[in-house]
């Protein structure tokens, strides 16, 4: 999802990939090493490709671990997907990967961002902010901008 916008109101490299996973955001992590600042949502695809959750976790904790102090690090939770019947395991553990980060980032140096709320409608992803159940409209867009510029300010 963050391949698929233009981030320059945030003078940041998109580093954003489509159908990326955990596990290739391990395999560049060498490329963050210079950033002051990340800002991080990764795990959708893990979920929708049924990776184990507890992959996903191993993964996310070793991308977590791998920032240095110095780095300022923005984690964002997972967005909700359309709700579906066959969706609906998918939003499950879109909640239980964001209960685990929260818990997993309040712990260390690094902020949480918990966008879901702001996009959710019922179970799943409001019907305005989103294109195909999944990926986001132009409202959608904006709307993670505008939450993005408010975390960032803190």
């Amino acid at each position: 999802m963050t391949h698929r916008h233009n981030w320059s109101n945030f003078k940041a490299s998109n580093m954003g990939i489509d159908g990326d996973t955990t596990d290739g955001v391990l395999s560049r992590l060498h490329l963050t090493s210079k950033a002051e600042t990340i800002v991080l949502m990764i795990g959708a695809n893990d979920i929708l490709k049924r990776t184990p959750m507890h992959k996903i976790q191993k993964n996310y904790t070793a991308i977590l671990e791998s920032f240095s102090p110095g780095q300022k690090v923005y984690v964002l939770s997972i967005l909700p997907v359309i709700d579906y019947k066959q969706t609906r395991p998918i939003n499950q553990d879109i909640l239980t990967l964001n209960r685990w980060l929260k818990d997993k980032v309040n712990r260390g140096s690094m902020t949480f961002v918990n966008l879901h709320p702001y996009f959710l409608e019922g179970k799943g992803l409001k019907d305005d902010l989103g294109i195909d159940g999944l990926h986001l409209s132009s409202a959608g867009y904006k709307l993670w901008e505008k939450l993005l510029k408010e975390a960032l300010k803190k």
